[in-house]
């Protein structure tokens, strides 16, 4: 798999508080290793579509997610913040 973030995920990570930056880093490398881990707790988020393929959410904290998509091997991170960007 190839990852990739788009700039608007970009700018959100940077705004983030510094300890959820860290957990955050601690999941994307759990997620490039082995993306099935039980503790990412992702999953399709019904009805959801960005630039025409299927959203998926990936959990970092209780309260923070990252919204990503799958393009055949590429895996595009285009969102994170609190668990509200889900409704977005």
């Amino acid at each position: 798999m190839i990852f990739r973030r788009a700039v608007r995920f970009k700018r959100e990570f940077k705004a983030l508080p510094p300890d959820i930056q860290r957990v955050a880093r601690a999941k994307f490398a759990l997620f490039s290793s082995n993306w099935r881990h039980p503790s990412l707790r992702y999953h399709k988020l019904e009805g959801l579509t960005w630039h025409g393929h299927q959203v998926f959410d990936l959990w970092v904290t209780e309260h923070y997610r990252v919204l990503f998509v799958i393009d055949h091997d590429v895996i595009v991170s285009f969102s994170i913040g609190p668990h509200g960007i889900v409704s977005k």
